[in-house]
């Protein structure tokens, strides 16, 4: 990486609450970074176990580490947007704290992301560890090399092909502040993260990293593992999508393609509904 790029600024984000099983392992990976300017904001959402005392740690030992303690609970949501709302920096990411970085992640999506401009978001492909020990190596394929913002937000929306991979990714500040932070939908905070990529992929290019960089370990009290994956809030969160779309910035002509691609997917989700509803009555 040339001296210019490794001059850009990236600052990870990290919402956390009661994460004092798994918290270290995600700040060391974020402490043992390649890439030198990097600095890690932590957001605490009113924890009740040890993670403030864990995190204090990190920001007394390494200048780079922050951490602000939010004085009342604002969900996994609130948090989040927290973060973005005090984030100064080129390049951002999430960091979820029970999520793994190999050493030279952020160092790899940076070089990425300054080797095509057109490009807001660069990520890896990722294990996702369960606790029952199986282990599955994920590549989200679907985005990686479209030029049409039209193609590759239609390939979000249909969530498949590990699509929440780029979550993980490096991002450009300026495309968050486009979008706005992430939003809640009719069914809450459930995948408030989708429509966020959704609208990312309007903005720009999606680059992959064909490496396992990024290890995914999901535990009894991961967020999303609480969440309730029924055709109905898929159907909220289409609409949050639906949403986003609309706020964006396109032709008529792409907003209408799109429109048909929201429609198919609502009806397969309300025949869903209506199956299961049959099923009920009988």
């Amino acid at each position: 990486m040339s001296e210019k790029h490794a001059t850009r600024s990236v600052l990870a984000l990290v919402p956390a609450w009661n994460a004092e099983q798994f918290i270290e392992r995600t700040l060391v990976s974020l402490a043992e970074q390649t890439y030198a300017n990097l600095r890690v904001l932590i957001s605490d959402d009113a924890s009740t176990d040890n993670t403030v005392s864990i995190c204090r740690k990190f920001v007394e030992q390494d200048q780079r580490f922050a951490l602000i303690e939010q004085p009342e609970n604002l969900g996994w949501l609130g948090n989040t947007n927290a973060l973005l709302r005090e984030a100064e920096a080129d390049y951002l990411l999430f960091a979820f704290h029970d999520d793994v970085l190999l050493p030279d992640y952020i160092s790899r999506c940076v070089a990425a992301l300054e080797a095509n401009q057109e490009a807001v978001v660069a990520y890896s492909d990722m294990l996702t560890i369960y606790q029952d020990g199986d282990r599955i190596e994920g590549r989200c394929t679907l985005i990686e090399g479209h030029k049409s913002p039209v193609e590759r937000a239609k390939r979000m929306l249909w969530r498949v092909d590990h699509w929440w991979a780029p979550n993980r990714g490096v991002f450009r500040a300026e495309a968050a502040d486009l979008i706005g932070g992430m939003k809640r939908n009719l069914a809450g905070e459930f995948s408030a993260d989708w429509p966020w990529l959704v609208h990312m992929m309007l903005l720009g290019e999606a680059v992959r990293i064909p490496e396992v960089l990024v290890e995914k370990y999901y535990r009894e009290h991961s967020v999303s593992r609480k969440w309730n994956f029924s055709a109905r809030h898929k159907l909220a969160a289409l609409l949050a999508c639906a949403r986003e779309i609309h706020s964006a910035r396109l032709k008529l002509t792409e907003t209408l393609r799109l429109d048909a691609t929201l429609l198919r997917i609502g009806a397969r989700l309300m025949l869903t509904i209506t199956e299961k509803e049959r099923r009920v009555k009988r």
